[in-house]
């Protein structure tokens, strides 16, 4: 038994130590600025980086490439607000606060945020403790109100609610989506995509080619009100590109599928741990968690490059956004 107990400690550690070694590379040294004065502020959900003002904060429960920062802001007359995390491009959260960054104003809302869009005066926000709902920016209260199922856990990365026409598509923390019209606040359906209440929140929603596709970490959906149709992997991350989809799993395959959720193509590199991807002139780039700058065509071939001083440990931060790649207190221009 002893025996059997070392050999599994050691085929386990072997395991564990695997790394993307690629086959085939090419020298690509990315141009670099690290004195940036007026870096855009972007984010991967809950993820903000800027130069000024800046604090980093790793939480030690998070096992993911997301890693949360907190930004200071301000009022109009350049009063500190505290620290808060930016979500999406006009709003941040500290706690139960909500801060609309164009109009750099504070709001209190009833509970913890999770997630939130906002749409001229009205926020969908959706809140730790499962209840999801509309606040009121003009009134400065809860327009509606519901409430949620409570979930053991979830994972740091997650998908932001959608205004659809005249309805509002909340993506729950339980893994399903909740719809209600937005006018009136009723409550129509849940489309539930997940039986799973552990690490099984939706992480990706999004209209593409007028079709909703929702996402959890186990299997993204194409919704049609007469039926759905699900693709089953183990995502890391979704994008979509010029009418298709393009899934990256943690065990370092790439999918490419239709919009009907047909697998076009797919390749795989062993291994690979990859950063976000995002779209910069018409190809796919992401950074694997080697080091490797990926370039990625829409017909899934993929050129892998060197030559770049990537940071990319647990407590570094790196985002690709378009064209950019920040990392640290760099900003490398892919093209």
């Amino acid at each position: 038994m002893r025996y059997l107990l070392i050999l599994l400690v050691i085929f386990f550690t072997g395991c564990s130590v695997k790394v993307y070694e690629p086959k085939k590379t090419e020298h690509k040294k990315l141009p670099v600025n690290n004195e940036y004065k007026s870096l855009s502020e972007y984010t991967k959900n809950t993820l903000t980086f800027s130069t000024l003002k800046l604090k980093y904060v790793k939480k030690s429960d998070i096992l993911d490439d997301g890693i949360r920062v907190e930004k200071v802001y301000f009022d109009k007359k350049g009063n500190e607000l505290g620290k808060f995390i930016k979500i999406n491009k006009d709003l941040a959260v500290s706690g139960k606060k909500l801060y609309v960054i164009s109009q750099k104003k504070v709001y209190e809302l009833p509970f913890l945020i999770f997630s939130a869009t906002r749409k001229d005066n009205l926020v969908a926000v959706v809140f730790e403790n499962g209840k999801y709902g509309v606040y009121d920016l003009n009134n400065k209260k809860m327009k509606f109100i519901f409430e949620g199922d409570g979930v053991l856990s979830v994972r740091y990365l997650h998908a932001q609610p959608l205004f659809y026409k005249d309805l509002i598509l909340y993506p729950l923390l339980t893994g399903n989506v909740a719809v209600v019209e937005l006018n009136n606040g009723k409550y129509i359906r849940s489309l539930n995509i997940s039986q799973n209440q552990f690490n099984d929140n939706v992480i990706f929603l999004k209209i593409v080619n007028n079709q909703l596709f929702m996402a959890t970490p186990s299997k993204l959906i194409l919704f049609n009100p007469s039926y759905l149709i699900d693709y089953k992997a183990d995502i890391k991350h979704i994008i979509d590109y010029d009418g298709c989809l393009y899934i990256f799993t943690a065990d370092g395959t790439i999918i490419k599928l239709d919009s009907n959720l047909k697998e076009l193509k797919k390749v795989k590199l062993p291994y690979a741990s990859f950063f976000a991807p995002s779209v910069c002139n018409g190809n796919i780039w992401t950074v694997e968690r080697g080091g490797y700058l990926l370039k990625i065509t829409p017909e899934l071939n993929v050129t892998v490059y060197t030559g770049n001083d990537f940071q990319t440990q647990y407590n570094e931060q790196l985002k690709l956004d378009g064209c950019r790649i920040y990392n640290a207190d760099k900003v490398f221009m892919i093209e």
